[in-house]
């Protein structure tokens, strides 16, 4: 059977492929080349096997490419978004270092208005230093004729800041947590030199309104002109250290303002110092005429008394009322032997019917500092002392200064 079916198809080979001569003819020579139906059959199974192996890679190729293609695809993907990954990271990057310099800037700033601030407040302490010589304390105040610590004259009630400032520790363990904290601490110390210098300043006035006097145009006239100069530097420069910084406008405002103030209490303080502000008597004694019009006491006719009259024993220590220079001590008509002292800001007193004398004209003398003994020298009934204060060449009533001067004195 297997045989026959063999024979079948050989024998259908040899009908499709039958046996072949080749012919070649060369130099008069005919030679040939039999092409048999196996070589034939061979060289079509091969030609097939190379087809189909040339179709199987180009299809093999075709598909590996396709899928090169495919992974070459989803390589480029993971770049691109690598690439977006790695630009936000940068990007995330660059925005990071810009906020940490943006914060070292800030606190670079906060740190230097820090300094600034507290070296403008150690020169303010330093200049109240130097203008008073001690620390702030409000003056006592008047309140019935009782001196009330703390107030005003013109409320004798305690006194509060006008702008309390609450002192708020603020926790934290960063650096400008603390400059924060510290910052605050600085502003509660202003407030403390701003409170204690208004309340000063308010009662050195309240002092200075019972002499019923203009204050300011007293202080003008005390203040020598002749022979200064120099550059014109405002208080806000010598106080603080810009460099550059615009501090806190409040800041700087509250610093001006509480020199100022400090400024103006010095100039008071100094007042208060030098006007005539003492007794004229250093012993216990009595007031035995006012200043004012009465009847004469020769005449029995209505006329000025332009001082006051004080009594006491014979050769009772009279006592400069107020440091100044002796400018005049000897006989005047009318006063008998007389002293008188010019304190500056425009006051002189006087100091008449003096027993004896104890200083000379040119002599410089202190507050409560012995100038003579009590006497009846010149126009006089009895053993007294004749009191005149004068300010720019005008007579005012003693009894005003005096007043004040008890609550100066008090301080």
């Amino acid at each position: 059977m297997f045989a026959g079916l063999k024979q079948a198809i050989w024998g259908t080979a040899e009908r499709w492929f039958p046996d072949r001569q080749i012919y070649h003819r060369s130099d008069g020579q005919v030679s040939y080349f039999a092409v048999t139906t196996g070589m034939q059959i061979s060289a079509l199974v091969s030609a097939a096997v190379l087809a189909g192996w040339l179709c199987f890679t180009t299809v093999s190729v075709a598909l590996h490419g396709q899928a090169l293609a495919q992974k070459d695809d989803e390589l480029e993907r993971h770049d691109t978004a690598a690439q977006q990954r790695i630009a936000t990271a940068l990007s995330n990057e660059a925005t990071m270092t810009a906020l940490l310099e943006s914060r070292l800037e800030e606190f670079d700033r906060t740190a230097i208005e820090f300094q600034v601030r507290h070296d403008t407040l150690r020169r303010l302490m330093d200049f109240a230093d130097q203008l008073s010589g001690h620390e702030l304390a409000p003056s006592p105040s008047i309140d019935g004729g009782r001196v009330v610590m703390a107030a005003t004259a013109a409320d004798p009630t305690p006194r509060e800041a006008r702008d309390p400032l609450a002192v708020a520790t603020i926790t934290g363990d960063t650096a400008e947590d603390q400059i924060s904290s510290m910052i605050t601490e600085q502003d509660a110390v202003l407030a403390r030199v701003e409170d204690a210098t208004e309340a000063r300043l308010e009662n050195l006035r309240g002092f200075l309104r019972l002499t019923g006097m203009n204050i300011e145009e007293t202080l003008s006239s005390g203040t020598d002109t002749e022979e200064q100069g120099g550059p014109f530097i405002p208080i806000s420069e010598s106080l603080s250290i810009s460099s550059g910084l615009n501090l806190d406008a409040e800041f700087e405002s509250r610093i001006v303002r509480i020199t100022s103030r400090l400024i103006e209490v010095e100039e008071l303080e100094q007042f208060i110092e030098a006007g005539p502000f003492g007794e004229p008597v250093g012993v216990p004694h009595r007031i035995t005429s006012p200043y004012g019009y009465r009847r004469d006491p020769f005449n029995n006719r209505r006329a000025l008394h332009s001082g006051m009259d004080f009594g006491a024993y014979r050769r009772a220590p009279i006592t400069a009322t107020g440091p100044g220079e002796i400018v005049y001590a000897g006989w005047r008509s009318g006063y008998g032997r007389v002293v008188e002292i010019d304190h500056g800001y425009g006051f002189m007193t006087r100091y008449g019917h003096m027993h004896e004398i104890a200083v000379r004209r040119g002599d410089t003398v202190e507050r409560g500092q012995t100038i003579g003994g009590m006497g009846s020298t010149g126009r006089s009934t009895a053993t007294h002392l004749h009191y005149e204060i004068l300010h720019n060449g005008d007579r005012m009533d003693p009894a005003h200064l005096l007043r004040a001067g008890q609550y100066v004195q008090q301080e």
